[in-house]
């Protein structure tokens, strides 16, 4: 009985504030999420007409041959996920700064689009694990972090200035929860799914 009382309490305080989120920051999720999708829906369109002239590594299919190293994919790709964690963190700085997510945006969904196509060079199984367990999840999580982190700055601190510490250290205490939970998601596309897979289907 006193779970389920809990349990009601929780979903009672987590629903408004969700609700409140989507409300306060619709326009960010709406532009940012629709040109992410825009801008990988073009791109893709034209990189493939030169697909022949594209080389990025399909991750499963290096799993297959062996040659997959876990730690360095997941490094590397971790450090993409903070970086555009603290270029979206500092936009509190100068006034309206956030409109240059929008151009992290634009970039990773171009390159959402290259890496996909680029890898696109072996059979169908491959090919649709690679893009949608590998680089449309990790890319995507680079997204989510940006657009969370823009959206909370500017819900709340659009106008901090360097003199506003309580602020400041909100900023970096939902920053790095937010970078965290992204984090987690990419370990889950570069360690787990693969090890799974590759006992699976390997």
């Amino acid at each position: 009985m006193t779970k389920k009382n809990n349990f009601k309490l929780n979903k009672g305080v987590i629903s408004p504030i969700l609700k409140t989120f989507f409300r306060d920051n619709k326009l960010f999720l709406i532009t940012f999420f629709g040109l992410y999708a825009l801008i990988f829906a073009i791109s893709l369109f034209i990189v493939l007409n030169y697909q022949s002239q594209l080389s990025h590594d399909n991750y499963y299919q290096l799993l297959l041959e062996g040659e997959y190293s876990y730690v360095k994919v997941t490094l590397k790709y971790l450090f993409y996920n903070v970086l555009f964690a603290f270029c979206a963190s500092i936009t509190y700085k100068k006034k309206y700064a956030f409109a240059l997510m929008y151009f992290a945006v634009t970039f990773i969904g171009y390159r959402l689009a290259v890496n996909i196509v680029g890898s696109w060079q072996y059979n169908l199984l491959i090919n649709i694990l690679n893009a949608v367990l590998f680089y449309f999840i990790i890319f995507t999580a680079y997204v989510v972090t940006i657009v969370l982190i823009v959206c909370h700055i500017n819900s709340n601190y659009l106008y901090c200035n360097d003199r506003c510490p309580t602020t400041l250290k909100s900023i970096l205490k939902f920053s790095l929860i937010t970078t965290a939970t992204t984090s987690l998601v990419i370990i889950i596309s570069t360690v787990v799914l693969p090890l799974i897979l590759s006992k699976i289907l390997f």
